[in-house]
């Protein structure tokens, strides 16, 4: 079981820019701010914290003197019935007898409350704004009103604010804050806080759309199961992947809005979350309008429309849906079933499909062979491949079924095993199909575009063998009319596959042809293979351009490829790197669900490792690339394993770790015949620098034929990487920087776009110089492109942070802006800083990398650069 950190100390991730504001509005604000949100969403947690925040700092409080800032006062929490005198006798009382009206109350707590001593009115903070009685608040806006004092609260957004206080945010007097709920990133974010091993993305995006974002559905979430034993180490990293057990927690922290329906409400929550969508006019056939208002105001409903279609009623929270299935009993979910006849299906949205199918085979319902094959269509494109498999396989023993309905079944069944990594029976299903072709009527042309794709990927992916992938497609392409559609879109499948072996010369020489071919959706699939194409022959701002154009492309019109967009985006992400610009890398737009373009959270986490390295946070390098590995050890190989596994070596390597680079370069060396080899000039780069950390008797022998590799693929960058390798390498173990390797790095520089060429040119120069002021300049220079080249570790005994700390002082960081990076004080550093110095026994930050490899036995070095 993994260890949490107790609830009063769990951690305050994705709210920063939130408190910063709140902090900020306590240093200047005139009237005061009200945080807006529905239940759990974390405001009394947000206010609270930028509080803390404001009482442990001395600020400037409006201008005035130093140290001179408003006073916090608390009120006490209201309850139900709370009145003045519970509200605000606290600070009235030393005054004598109470006020018998509220203006006079509100006069003796002005009165006591003071005058602001040249800076800010106090602060009052205020919880549970909407649970003030009308009194209470007409005493608290009459206070804000005078000016005697500012507010902090909360209060949720039904029913919201009292008038009096709403009448003051109205007027402007007020400020509202409304929470959002929390990001797939901010989850990302808080199960790195809270767990102490890396966790996987899948873990996190199953939390997000589980619980919508709400902070505290997150945080009882994982406890849930944490303590369930759902959380479980898998490879590298921890994962979840049992089903969503509704256990005592769960249910006691949703039994508020659960328990206290009416049987009429409890009917309508009930149907919804069962049936995933509901038509509203089978709804309104079933309650009054009064039971659906008062559903919608408490969030548990939603009516929406889907599509173009009518409006539908679902549920306001997946965590509600959730919980409420697992505490329906047979019987009443076959009760409910008959309230919701099929022929509604078409209105429901895939999903709702998926889920009415799972309903009825509870209920022991068959549903008919069309609606299975959608729902394991729906599931397919979910990335629910085992549901897909059982729902083919009900489709094929179906009692009535035509030879078009087999096919299709068959064919389904196919991509899903192929999914799950089951070679053999995806490849038992294909055979299938083109038995019934040999026996039966001719297949139709997408049937055999369909069956040749599946091959490929079988013996692309899954054999390794990418020259049988290729002749699939050709054989198929015979039956097709070369003229038609389909015959242009397995060009086009040919064409993509070609950047998984990396044979770029084959794809430039064909990419313009079928791109004029025809105007079919699925030449969108030949971008990324292009950006690739473009970005390692020297052109990554080209490529970048590219990209972004593909992205605002992509429409419904692309569902058949759901992983395009992941596609795209992976690609515009290296382009961004190659062209020096991290920063842009690591931006992802929001995704349009109406596009139905599938998440690929093991493909995200490993571009997050990529994205760690570029900005040198190693530790955080290391746990996205184990989370991201924990997730390709199980399900379809993708040939990115290797990549992961040369991200982490990499990531070992610049941390000192040398054990554990040597130990994952070993297991690259494992797969490496099996990757991707899209970007196997990045892979091969990254290999180059580990072999550098762990001191290779055959470094040299290696970069040159790294160089030697990537001019006989036109991979441009790659050249001008290796021959900035050579330099740092020379510069290392000769202690000077020949003239010819330098003349040749600059002609690779003038033929390479983006910012890299221009720094690695540059930090080579400063190395022919051997000014150390300069050296250390170009370094940070070449370090904010993204490039950091690990030294040779010492042999001294130094600790983790210490390592960290010697890496970030070599980039040319100062105290404090390390300080920030790793969210320590600025004195731990320099502690550190000293320490080092020490133990190393040198002066000045610009001697530290020298003193780093020169503690290494039989390596002689004169500059180095993290």
């Amino acid at each position: 079981m993994q260890p949490l950190p107790p609830r009063v100390r769990w951690p305050i991730v994705g709210r920063e820019h939130e408190v910063g504001i709140l902090l900020e509005k306590l240093t200047t604000s005139s009237g005061g701010v009200v945080v807006d949100g529905p239940p759990g969403m974390g405001k009394s947690t947000l206010v609270t914290a930028a509080v803390a925040a404001y009482q442990a700092q001395t600020p400037l409080a409006g201008g005035g003197p130093r140290g001179v800032r408003s006073s916090v006062i608390r009120l006490p929490l209201p309850h139900e019935n709370s009145t003045p005198l519970t509200t605000f006798g606290f600070m009235v009382d030393e005054t004598g007898s109470f006020p018998t009206t509220l203006e006079g109350l509100a006069g003796l707590v002005a009165e006591g409350l003071g005058a602001a001593p040249e800076g800010l009115p106090p602060v009052l903070y205020a919880e549970d704004l909407h649970l003030f009685d009308e009194q209470s608040a007409k005493v608290l806006g009459m206070v804000l009103a005078g000016g005697h004092a500012r507010l902090f609260g909360t209060v949720r957004d039904k029913p919201g604010m009292p008038a009096a206080i709403d009448t003051l945010w109205r007027n402007g007097q007020l400020e509202r804050m409304e929470l959002a709920p929390l990001s797939y990133e901010s989850v990302r974010l808080i199960l790195r806080s809270a767990l102490e091993e890396p966790a996987s993305n899948d873990m996190a995006y199953r939390l997000w759309l589980t619980t919508a974002g709400n902070p505290l559905h997150i945080r009882e979430l994982l406890y849930s199961i944490v303590e369930a034993g759902d959380v479980r180490f898998v490879g590298t990293a921890l994962t979840w992947t049992a089903p969503l057990r509704a256990d005592r927690r769960l249910t006691d922290l949703l039994a508020r809005d659960i328990t206290t329906l009416t049987g009429a409400q409890r009917d309508v929550v009930d149907l919804v979350a069962l049936a995933e969508s509901v038509p509203l006019r089978t709804i309104s056939a079933m309650a009054e309008d009064s039971v659906l208002r008062e559903l919608v105001d408490r969030m548990l409903i939603v009516i929406d429309r889907l599509g173009n279609a009518q409006e539908n009623v679902m549920m306001g929270h997946p965590l509600y849906a959730e919980t409420l299935r697992s505490l329906l009993y047979p019987q009443r979910k076959c009760q409910l079933f008959g309230l919701l006849p099929q022929h509604e299906l078409p209105a429901q949205g895939p999903a709702g499909i998926l889920r009415w199918v799972d309903w009825a085979l509870e209920c022991e319902a068959m549903p008919d062979v069309s609606t299975l094959l959608l729902a394991g269509e729906t599931a397919e494109s979910m990335t629910q491949p085992l549901r897909a498999v059982q729902l083919a396989t009900l489709a094929l023993d179906h009692v009535s079924m035509h030879d078009a309905e087999r096919v299709q079944a068959l064919l389904l069944r196919a991509r899903a095993y192929r999914d799950c990594g089951d070679a053999l029976l995806a490849e038992a299903d294909v055979l299938a199909v083109q038995e019934h072709g040999r026996f039966g009527s001719l297949l139709p042309e997408p049937v055999v575009v369909a069956t040749a794709g599946i091959m490929a990927d079988l013996w692309q992916y899954h054999r390794g063998d990418m020259d049988a992938a290729m002749e699939v497609l050709t054989s198929a392409e015979k039956s097709l009319d070369p003229l038609g559609e389909h015959a242009n879109a397995l060009a086009v499948d040919q064409l993509s596959r070609l950047g998984f072996a990396g044979r770029y010369e084959e794809f430039l020489a064909g990419v313009d042809a079928a791109l004029a071919a025809s105007d079919h959706p699925a030449n969108l699939t030949l971008t990324p293979t292009h950006v690739y194409a473009l970005g390692q022959a020297g052109r990554p701002v080209q490529a970048l351009e590219l990209a972004a154009q593909a992205l605002a492309r992509i429409g419904p019109e692309h569902a058949p490829f759901p992983a395009l967009r992941t596609a795209v985006l992976s690609a515009r992400f290296w382009a961004a790197l190659w062209a020096g610009n991290p920063a842009f890398a690591v931006f992802f737009p929001d995704v349009d669900e109406s596009t139905r373009q599938r998440h690929d959270a093991g493909i995200y986490q490993t571009g997050t490792g990529y994205a760690a390295l570029s900005f040198g946070q190693w530790d955080q390098a290391i746990a996205e690339f184990r989370g991201a590995l924990s997730r390709f050890t199980w399900g379809a190989p993708t040939g990115l394993e290797p990549l992961a596994w040369a991200g982490l070596a990499c990531a070992y390597a610049h941390y000192g770790d040398l054990d554990n680079a040597k130990t994952a370069r070993e297991e690259f060396r494992l797969v490496e015949t099996r990757m991707n080899r899209s970007i196997e000039m990045e892979i091969r780069y990254r290999v180059l620098l580990v072999g550098k950390s762990l001191a290779d008797a055959d470094l040299s022998t290696q970069i040159s034929d790294f160089i030697q590799w990537c001019r006989d693929n036109g991979h441009g960058l790659g050249v001008l990487w290796g021959l900035h390798l050579c330099v740092v390498v020379a510069a290392e173990s000769d202690g000077r920087v020949p003239l010819e390797a330098l003349e040749a790095l600059e002609e690779a520089a003038r033929s390479a776009e983006g910012k890299v060429s221009a720094a690695m040119l540059a930090h080579a120069r400063a190395l022919l110089g051997e000014d150390a002021g300069v050296i250390a300049l170009a370094v940070s220079a070449l370090n904010a492109t993204g490039v950091w080249i690990p030294c040779v570790p010492s042999r001294v005994a130094l600790t983790a942070r210490q390592r960290e700390i010697a890496a970030l002082v070599v980039s040319g960081m100062a105290n404090r802006s390390i300080a920030e990076k790793l969210t320590i004080s600025v004195r731990t550093v320099d502690t550190h800083v000293a320490h080092l110095f020490g133990r190393l026994g040198v002066t000045r930050r610009a001697d530290l990398a020298n003193a780093l490899v020169r503690a290494t036995p039989g390596v002689p070095a004169k500059n180095s650069v993290h």
